[in-house]
């Protein structure tokens, strides 16, 4: 277990949070996860395949999903719902991954906590609003979250048969790279090319690529077409746009693309998607 200095010198970047509902039989497929996540489980049940390790998930599950890990799921009830929450976060040792470094391999937990789950709450609530200090109070309740968690994790160390995962050299942060991951997320609509993101990292196009694929185990164009997926399918299922509208507001001109791309990211069309998860 880190001692306390470890503690004081993390530093958390909240990037995004959402809550997302999808129906039964809703596949992720196996990709690698450029930023750390924790999701609470609010409805149904789900299995999430975190690198080699296999959780079966239920309602009020929290589980902690490690920047750079290989990440896979499926739901197995309708309507299978939960909050993710995603950020990075910056403390001395950068080659050990930050589960390891501050709790072991506890990526599970079940909350017995309300205040926990207000938390989350909070955190859906607040994400949108347009006070001045909404990153400061959202980083917070992040905190808090994480906080409950390494508490948790103690609780249960005598049980914990589990070893502790290291991250190899290859996937240690880099700045630049995460710099143009964050820019790629408040800027998934518009027209993005490596050279133009290059420059802004002040690296060349080539140096960008590699960095980007250490960083995130995706190209650019890759990752930023996943972001543009993610970001549609909670418009189809929230909203009454037509399909081809919200193709272009995510910046995919050509519709029919856009049809092929989300069949095969979530199993079915945008059509039946926002059948399933209406329950119409």
């Amino acid at each position: 277990m880190a001692d306390q200095s470890v503690f004081q010198t993390l530093r958390l970047n909240y990037l995004f949070s959402e809550e997302y509902s999808f129906p039964i039989n809703w596949t992720y497929f196996e990709s690698t996860i450029p930023y750390a996540m924790i999701r609470l489980i609010r409805k149904g049940s789900a299995t999430f395949v975190i690198d080699d390790t296999v959780y079966r998930l239920q309602k009020d599950d929290i589980i902690y999903i490690p920047q750079g890990c290989k990440l896979q799921c499926e739901a197995h009830t309708d309507d299978f719902t939960f909050i993710s929450i995603r950020f990075t976060a910056a403390f001395p040792s950068s080659d050990i991954d930050m589960w390891s470094k501050l709790v072991g391999y506890d990526m599970k937990t079940q909350c017995q906590d309300p205040q926990i789950i207000y938390y989350f709450n909070c955190i859906i609530r607040e994400k949108d609003g347009s006070k001045r200090g909404k990153f400061l109070l959202l980083r917070g309740y992040l905190e808090l979250i994480l906080a409950y968690m390494i508490d948790s994790s103690d609780e249960s160390a005598p049980e914990r048969t589990t070893k502790p995962r290291t991250v190899n050299s290859d996937n240690k942060n880099d700045n630049r790279a995460q710099f143009i991951v964050d820019y790629m997320i408040n800027h998934y609509d518009t027209a993005l090319n490596v050279e133009e993101l290059a420059k802004m990292a002040n690296v060349s196009s080539t140096t960008l690529r590699r960095l980007f694929k250490q960083h995130t185990g995706k190209t650019p164009s890759e990752f930023l077409l996943d972001l543009k997926m993610t970001v549609a399918a909670k418009k189809i299922v929230e909203t009454d746009e037509r399909i081809s509208d919200i193709a272009y507001m995510v910046g995919i001109q050509d519709p029919n693309y856009f049809t092929r791309i989300f069949k095969k990211n979530f199993g079915v069309t945008p059509y039946t998607y926002r059948e399933r998860v209406r329950g119409l």
